[in-house]
């Protein structure tokens, strides 16, 4: 049972411990993997952390060492001062995000249930889903990071903290640019909610103020400006999100570039001639023409445009419910629709759709199936062997994404059926009276 106290109010709290022993477990199980090198780790990120060190340190922050935005570099300039090993170095920057992402994903689902066994449930299944595992503790990647951020926004959102959600959003496009994902998600909140878009403003001022390290330290504006329209041109992905590539430190020979598209990980590219790179899209089914590069993105416009029809059309402001189903089916469906994307794009979708699985009855299927996709495309890259054909990883995703668009239409006609019960006396609304948001703004 869980250890419940209750507080001056006399509502039930859990306890600090309870959220430390999920942590320390988690911890726990990251340990087993810690020594595991992936190619990735191997090719880009250990050989940056190495020219960091072996510069300054946060001095070499300065120099174009990567194809990764700064605020990465910051975070591995600064652990390259612990006495830790190396790799137990790197891994503690994904794995101290993925504790923050839990926590996000924690008060976004405690925004609608009080009752701490459900929030605290919450935390602890995102903490130790598989690919939130894997994604740091084996994979070295950080993708937790900007995750983080991005359900950091999402809570704002839902507490009607319009500033502060763009301000999130900013510190997530500054790590990695597939936060853009959850862009559509901010503007249709913020238009149909009727909160300031003047907020949105927060978002470059942001990216703006995490490059000012760099800037400071000595690296020219407009490199740090091209960093992503680069990943564009060279990094292998529709747009740039953070594919697999990188540049050595001046006068090293180019050793983080080494290792070509990202070592030895089979399986590369496979699916579509390049037009998927591992990830379980339609592209899985097709051919690799222009063609279907063109109609990929065309279907992902149309579905960002549909949803926001649906927003808006129905003439009322989006509940707390409405938001997360919302923040869920674009997540999932666009990068189903979307071309070269790699496996680890879907990182952001399953994590939420394990949090939208505490919304809504019986998604607990869906939420399964998709961390379960990610985790059979993560399977070629990662341990060379394909599990299960990724063209029928690919279809049971897109079961997934089709179950999520219908969950999202019934519930945003207004099918309470769909939803759980809110466990509050009186349900928070997500956005409060005119007079309330006028004050807190």
């Amino acid at each position: 049972m869980l250890d419940v106290t209750r507080s001056r109010t006399g509502r039930s709290v859990v306890p600090p411990s309870a959220i430390v022993v999920i942590a320390v477990l988690a911890l726990v199980v990251r340990l087993r993997f810690i020594d595991e090198v992936s190619s990735d780790y191997r090719a880009f990120i250990s050989p940056w952390y190495d020219q960091l060190a072996a510069h300054g340190g946060f001095a070499a922050v300065g120099t174009d060492v990567a194809n990764y935005n700064p605020p990465y570099l910051y975070l591995l300039a600064a652990v390259g001062y612990l006495p830790l090993p190396k790799i137990i170095a790197i891994k503690l920057i994904s794995t101290v995000f993925d504790i923050v992402l839990a926590g996000f994903a924690a008060l976004v689902v405690r925004q609608r249930f009080a009752a701490p066994a459900i929030w605290v449930s919450s935390f602890a299944v995102v903490l130790l889903a598989p690919t939130v595992v894997v994604n740091s503790s084996w994979w070295g990647q950080c993708d937790s990071i900007y995750a983080a951020f991005c359900l950091g926004s999402l809570y704002f959102l839902l507490r009607t903290r319009p500033w502060w959600a763009c301000v999130f959003f900013g510190l997530a496009l500054s790590f990695k640019l597939q936060a853009i994902f959850f862009l559509p998600v901010l503007i249709i909140v913020l238009l149909v909610n009727r909160q300031r878009l003047l907020a949105l403003l927060a978002v470059p001022v942001t990216f703006a103020v995490m490059l000012v390290p760099a800037a400071l330290a000595g690296r020219d504006l407009g490199s740090l400006l091209m960093i992503y329209p680069d990943q564009v041109t060279s990094g292998g992905t529709v747009a740039g999100l953070g594919g697999r590539g990188g540049r050595g430190f001046p006068g090293t020979g180019g050793a983080a570039a080494a290792g070509g598209a990202s070592g030895t990980g089979a399986g590369i590219g496979n699916g579509a001639g390049g037009l998927t790179q591992n990830a379980p899209t339609f592209y899985q089914w097709v051919g690799s023409t222009v063609l279907w590069k063109y109609l990929g993105l065309a279907a992902a416009a149309a579905m960002t445009l549909l949803v926001a029809g649906v927003a808006v059309l129905r003439r009322r402001s989006l509940s707390t419910p409405d938001i997360v189903v919302l923040a869920t089916t674009v997540v999932l469906a666009v990068p189903f629709l979307l071309p070269e994307m790699h496996e680890r794009y879907f990182y952001l979708a399953d994590v939420l759709t394990i949090v939208m699985a505490f919304y809504v009855r019986r998604y607990w299927v869906v939420a399964a199936v998709v961390s379960a996709c990610s985790l059979l495309s993560y399977a070629p890259f990662l341990w060379q062997r394909t599990i299960v054909p990724l063209p029928l990883v690919a279809f049971a995703e897109f079961l997934a994404v089709i179950a999520t668009v219908l969950i999202f239409l019934n519930v945003l006609r207004g099918d309470a059926r769909w939803l759980r019960k809110d466990s509050r006396a009186l349900r928070r609304p997500a956005t409060p009276p005119r007079k309330a948001v006028a004050a807190e703004q």
